[in-house]
């Protein structure tokens, strides 16, 4: 049994869109595999000029956090192309969402449960496909895709953007 890798989820808590999750390619599952999952951390540093010395560098902060996320579907097997409406839906928002990382957990007896990992908030700043193999309906066989996000920033974890997001 494959387990859910990743899922992308509105931060409104009454939200109506759909959850998008990223599996270990199933048959007959409408949700993209992904096969590659980049991280780019960045780290601000200012340079600051002294008399007579060497420049010191001073840490002024995380930079940008990247991540971009690189799978293949095959419309006709797993995967699908409302998948791809979802995630264009959710660009076109311009709203965050929480980036989570679902990993299986082993019971006693055999038992399957899931443990996740928040990675943060995001906005989804370019989603990027490739069809090939088109079929004689205009269906591709095969759709490359590559989802790039950037961190929103944690400032909607306060109560105060709890409650903007309430309304």
């Amino acid at each position: 049994m494959a387990s859910v890798l990743m899922g992308l989820g509105s931060l409104e808590p009454n939200a109506s869109d759909n959850v998008i999750l990223f599996y270990v390619p199933l048959p007959n599952n409408d949700t993209p595999g992904f096969e590659q999952l980049q991280r780019d951390r960045q780290f601000t540093w200012v340079s600051n000029d002294r008399l007579s010395r060497d420049p010191a560098m001073q840490f002024t902060g995380p930079g940008e956090e990247n991540i971009v996320v690189e799978g293949r579907m095959y419309p006709y097997h797993f995967g699908g192309l409302s998948t791809i409406k979802l995630l264009d839906q959710a660009g076109r928002s311009g709203k965050p969402y929480i980036l989570a990382r679902f990993y299986p957990l082993s019971q006693p007896g055999g038992s399957l449960s899931y443990g996740s990992e928040n990675l943060g908030n995001f906005v989804i700043k370019r989603l990027r496909t490739v069809e090939s193999k088109i079929g004689t309906i205009g269906i591709a066989h095969k759709i490359d895709f590559q989802l790039e996000l950037t961190r929103y920033g944690d400032d909607l974890n306060t109560a105060a953007a709890q409650d903007f997001w309430a309304t």
